[in-house]
């Protein structure tokens, strides 16, 4: 077959807008990709400075919940639950949305820590987180489990306790923390200890660095009913609800009518409240940022954090 030179010219033209159209379909592929890549950079700075932005509300929160429990202290040496503190901040518009939190008092619980005193057990604390699970239902057993988790020794509470024996064995395995407790979430690691158990027992205990007592002017019902095994149900509220509320000593709590017949030891109870917990949610446009911060107010009134956590939807 002979080729005519208009034919060959044909063809040439046609590998030629070929490769124009697969030139065209790479640079496309390149420019989207680049497209992809600066829209991905865009929504991550963004992201970045909401995030920024979130905190700096957290910070100016803590300041405001650091004031609200400065002025408190000021105008009294004790604390009850219609203190200033406790009136919520409302909810506050803000150019990227809206923020709210609430400051709830944590010495009206049970200190997981005051199981130990010097490294000791505390009969009396163990007893009193006893009389608490039986009354929500949770076995009381567990507190072994929990002591063995704090306890600086290897020694297994036969037949309820757990060390790292047990722990070891679990997927993925980990040791007992033979130390006080950080966190109230370490409660889910201990063996034993349902989700169930933990939702239960959660407004009712917390963890504070050392021994700090429970204040009877904070404590719920549930709480005082742990104080002695011989308070009953009606009798822990009407410890609740007592004539002499707000108490300003400890000696007036134990000499009011609604204690009679019931011995506690007065260093376990106090007026006063050290620890606090704020509660915070900063919703900004499509995202959301839940928080935790634990303070500390001392003896003199002032206010620090002690610990800073982000929280989901599905915390306590």
């Amino acid at each position: 077959m002979i080729t005519t030179k208009s034919q060959s010219v044909k063809s040439q033209r046609g590998i030629a807008l070929i490769t124009v159209m697969l030139i065209l379909a790479v640079v496309t592929i390149v420019l989207v990709g680049m497209s992809s890549d600066r829209q991905m950079d865009i929504r991550r700075t963004e992201n970045q400075r909401r995030s920024i932005q979130a905190w700096e509300y957290v910070y100016g929160i803590e300041a405001w919940a650091e004031t609200q429990l400065k002025v408190d202290f000021a105008n009294n040496q004790y604390d009850v639950l219609m203190d200033l503190w406790s009136k919520p901040l409302a909810p506050n518009p803000t150019p990227e949305g809206i923020v709210k939190a609430d400051i709830s008092e944590l010495q009206g619980r049970i200190n997981l820590n005051n199981l130990l005193v010097e490294g000791r057990v505390s009969d009396e604390d163990v007893q009193r987180l006893r009389r608490l699970f039986s009354h929500l239902d949770i076995k009381p057993d567990l507190v072994d489990a929990i002591l063995d988790w704090i306890d600086p020794d290897m020694e297994i509470r036969y037949p309820n306790g757990a060390e790292d024996e047990t722990y070891t064995k679990f997927t993925p395995p980990f040791r007992s923390a033979n130390i006080p407790f950080v966190d109230i979430n370490e409660l889910l690691r201990i063996q034993g200890i349902t989700h169930d158990d933990f939702k239960k027992m959660l407004p009712y205990i917390y963890v504070a660095d050392g021994y700090e007592p429970i204040n009877i002017n904070t404590a719920s019902a549930v709480v005082l009913r742990t104080f002695a095994a011989n308070i009953s149900k009606d009798k822990a509220e009407s410890l609740y609800s007592a004539s002499g509320k707000p108490f300003k000593k400890t000696e007036e709590f134990l000499e009011d009518e609604a204690m009679d017949g019931i011995s506690i030891n007065k260093e376990s109870i106090s007026v006063d409240s050290h620890y606090f917990l704020l509660s915070g949610q900063i919703d900004m446009e499509k995202s959301a940022l839940l928080f935790q911060t634990e303070l500390y107010r001392d003896a003199l009134g002032a206010v620090k954090v002690i610990r800073r956590l982000r929280r989901s939807l599905d915390d306590g």
